[in-house]
């Protein structure tokens, strides 16, 4: 039998979010197969993928103890990983993220993922002391493979970071396919509406993005922009907003996978403006509700997409202005997008991601 050990940090600090779904489909994966066990070394998450997962302090004790101490709840999980770390009772490790300070204790392989090298990519939008770069490389050097969720981010490995191609596996993302989806109504959500899901600073391209959607709100008395996710506007997106003359079209939900499901089922178009991601998940996410999709034709994008996508050149904003208003004036090309996403999607199974998964453990302990 093969034990897994996962670490506390992404467990630690992430309540939602796709790197804690990434490792919940995996150790699903796990439970189901004889020849696997695992552990994740955490007292206590918050982490709505794996709230069922029983650990220490996954109790009333706990919950009164750190819930509400974020800090605590990292600082007592990352001691509890490091002992675990060193108890040396498993065969491969899997850390969560890229921290090091499991370095000096593994002595078991150990296997990385890379999501994505957005601050390699694109520096300029990182502050200088962001170390988030060097614990990458860090982590990345030292194990024994690692996984590229994509071939834009495989390439990116050997060129940024220089790690040979032999040491890289690429698996790409997968969802689940045969699960109905739930749907859950929006309250005040307005009739139609172009749609924006996540985070929105710096790389996420979100001011080139609104640009071109307030000329299409000023020729479309009835359309509005809806944001899912990410906080409320502050500060320069607020001002952007603002200056754009948006405010009272423009509307941020904080939504329930099911809410968000619905979101994009209704939606005129989802648009995914990114200058770069590592693989995309809400490609997949809006392929399987059933919204047509238009997307940067940068990094990982053509790749995953596919002809199931409407593409723009994100640095220009005439371009991704275009770009959706040819979807929204051509019923015919929006029910093909549609179409083409619907078979897409059928590429990127989830059981296709853990199988590879669990079979590139196997090669690690087998070495």
């Amino acid at each position: 039998m093969v034990k897994v050990l996962f670490d506390h940090q992404k467990f630690s600090d992430q309540r939602y979010g796709g790197i804690t779904r990434y490792f919940a489909a995996l150790i699903d994966a796990l439970k189901a197969d004889a020849g696997f066990d695992y552990r994740i070394a955490a007292l206590y998450s918050n982490n709505y993928y794996i709230r069922n997962e029983h650990l220490p302090l996954n109790n009333f004790l706990g919950r009164w103890l750190l819930k509400d101490d974020a800090r605590r709840r990292y600082k007592w999980n990352k001691q509890y990983s490091k002992q675990a770390i060193g108890d040396n009772d498993y065969d491969v490790f899997h850390p969560t993220y890229f921290h090091p300070y499991f370095l000096k204790r593994v002595k078991k392989p150990f296997v990385i993922t890379m999501h994505d090298m957005i601050y390699e990519a694109l520096p300029e939008y990182f502050t200088n002391t962001d170390i988030t770069s060097r614990q990458k490389q860090q982590t990345t050097e030292r194990a024994d493979a690692v996984i590229a969720i994509s071939e834009s981010t495989r390439r990116d490995l050997m060129q940024l970071f220089n790690i040979p191609a032999e040491k890289i596996t690429m698996i790409h993302h997968g969802l689940d396919l045969q699960t109905p989806l739930q749907f859950e109504p929006v309250p005040g959500l307005p009739e139609n509406y172009i749609l924006f899901v996540g985070e929105r600073g710096n790389y996420k391209n979100f001011f080139r993005f609104a640009e071109a959607c307030a000329q299409l709100l000023h020729e479309y008395p009835d359309l509005h922009l809806v944001l899912a996710g990410g906080s409320p506007p502050q500060v320069a997106d607020a001002l952007a907003i603002q200056r754009l003359h948006l405010n009272d079209r423009c509307h941020q939900y904080n939504v329930t996978d099911a809410q968000l499901n619905y979101l994009y089922r209704h939606a005129q178009i989802f648009v995914f403006p990114s200058l770069y991601e590592g693989f995309g998940y809400p490609l997949l996410e809006a392929f399987k509700a059933g919204a047509p999709v238009a997307a940067s034709n940068t990094s990982c994008f053509p790749e995953i997409g596919g002809d199931a996508l409407q593409y723009f050149n994100p640095y220009d904003t005439a371009e991704i202005y275009q770009a959706i208003k040819a979807v929204l004036d051509d019923n015919a090309l929006r029910t093909g997008l549609i179409n083409k996403g619907a078979e897409r999607l059928k590429l990127f199974p989830v059981e296709q991601q853990t199988a590879k998964t669990l079979e590139l453990y196997r090669k690690v302990v087998e070495k």
